[in-house]
């Protein structure tokens, strides 16, 4: 496995930005019974990071190199700052680059399947938020999407945030979604948009913490849209953490539909 950085320019943000790539290297390493899968075109996962997180934190704070080592599988990490992968109100295009510029510049540049089945996103808090949010808008274009201790339920999470008192950022939900108020049924809510889809749908992967301060939300997504879509959801002992995250990333690798298995933890 190649782990890649890239600095490149994107047109829809206006200004350069990075992204971390784990690219299967087919050499001595690879197990035998895997070299004729680990030569492409390959499936790509496209795993996105926290509110406090870029680009570089999947492979710093887990174990996902190793974990993807054998796989038939490209790994992008993109950075978006403290977007939530969202068209900024106040702010930068994040969405067009993450949904549309980024898959285009990574099909350009790597041999990646361009075919709906064998393109995945996934992330953490606020990146699973990003991944539903990408998948449930763009269904022709995600088969799967997971989400880690997502912060799903953004309508109750905006609620709150206005009644904090020491918010490090005062304006920062404004500034990227505008007027909390209107949140509800808006592109930026996961349940609307869940709500609307009726033919082509991703599945979805769940996990979270019983311990987690987004767990409610994760329920209440759960219960609401269990019945209607392919929905696997995973809970456990745990909170918020790397912990956490380590252990089930390993659990939404094994869901997707891979060629391989992830490698024994050691």
């Amino acid at each position: 496995m190649a782990l890649l950085q890239i600095s490149c320019f994107s047109d829809s943000l206006m200004m350069d930005t990075s992204v971390q790539i784990l690219f299967p290297q087919n050499c001595q390493r690879t197990p035998q019974d895997r070299k004729a899968s680990m030569r492409g075109p390959y499936k790509v996962l496209y795993l996105l990071h926290g509110l406090k997180q870029d680009h570089t934190s999947w492979v710093r704070n887990s174990s996902l190199e190793r974990y993807v080592s054998s796989l038939p599988l490209v790994v992008v990490m993109p950075s978006v700052h403290r977007s939530f992968y969202t068209n900024q109100t106040r702010g930068y295009p994040y969405f067009n680059y993450v949904a549309d510029e980024l898959p285009s510049l990574m099909k350009d540049m790597f041999n990646i399947s361009s075919k709906r089945e064998d393109t995945f996103v996934a992330g953490l808090s606020m990146g699973g938020y990003g991944a539903f949010k990408l998948a449930l808008s763009r269904p022709h274009q995600y088969s799967h999407a997971g989400s880690l201790s997502g912060a799903l339920d953004l309508v109750e999470l905006g609620k709150h945030y206005e009644e904090e008192q020491n918010r490090p950022f005062p304006w920062e939900m404004t500034n990227t979604f505008g007027d909390v108020g209107t949140l509800e049924g808006s592109e930026h809510d996961l349940f609307a948009l869940a709500g609307k889809l009726t033919t082509v749908k991703p599945k979805l992967f769940q996990s979270c913490g019983s311990e987690d301060f987004l767990l409610e939300g994760n329920h209440t997504f759960r219960d609401t849209f269990s019945a209607s879509f392919d929905l696997t959801y995973h809970e456990e002992s745990g909170a918020h953490t790397w912990d956490y995250w380590d252990r089930n990333i390993q659990k939404l690798l094994a869901w997707l539909p891979i060629v391989g298995s992830c490698p024994p933890q050691s």
